[in-house]
């Protein structure tokens, strides 16, 4: 009981953490049927230029979102040696990252992972499937696949997400699965 209470109070907080950095912003994607997009920020102290490259990805194929370098970043990447890239969600719009340098060296695409893994803090889960045009099946693709777009079911889950129609849940850590 203990342990489901303090599960269900730190989602909360994390969920709260999440919105003070978020706003809503009036300039929508170009097109984009939604006349507001949330805006979440993100850091990068590892792999900057895939971050930035990923957060345009993501806003070209999300109309009620804008990722931002800057601000109160709630979706923060960083490198690291070992453990495998992952993602620590802690709420819509909210993840901590590392991206792990022996996955980039072992040949998987540095972009993908990143792209992939912010993905987690936009609400995806994993899927596994093997396909390279599912983003999120992350490694299981194999060191072949470039692929570094959601396919239209994803960036919709996504964008259904930002229109406040679905809410993601804190939890455990998204590992990018080694294929």
């Amino acid at each position: 009981m203990t342990g489901k209470f303090v599960r269900l109070v730190l989602g909360a907080l994390c969920t709260s953490l999440a919105l003070v950095g978020t706003s809503l912003s009036a300039t929508a994607a170009p097109g984009a049927p939604s006349a507001l997009a949330r805006t979440v920020y993100y850091s990068a102290s590892g792999y900057s230029a895939e971050a930035d490259q990923a957060a345009q990805i993501w806003n070209s194929r999300v109309p009620n979102l804008r990722l931002v370098r800057g601000g109160n970043a709630t979706i923060r990447i960083s490198a690291t040696n070992g453990g495998g890239s992952r993602a620590y969600p802690c709420g819509l719009g909210c993840a901590t990252i590392y991206i792990d340098n022996r996955d980039v060296a072992a040949g998987n695409y540095a972009l993908r992972i990143v792209a992939h893994e912010i993905g987690h803090g936009l609400g995806l889960p994993d899927t596994y499937n093997g396909i390279c045009s599912y983003l999120m099946s992350g490694g299981s693709a194999g060191t072949s696949c470039r692929n570094v777009n959601p396919n239209a079911q994803e960036a919709n889950r996504v964008n259904q997400l930002f229109a406040g129609r679905g809410v993601a849940a804190a939890g455990t850590p998204d590992v990018y699965a080694r294929g």
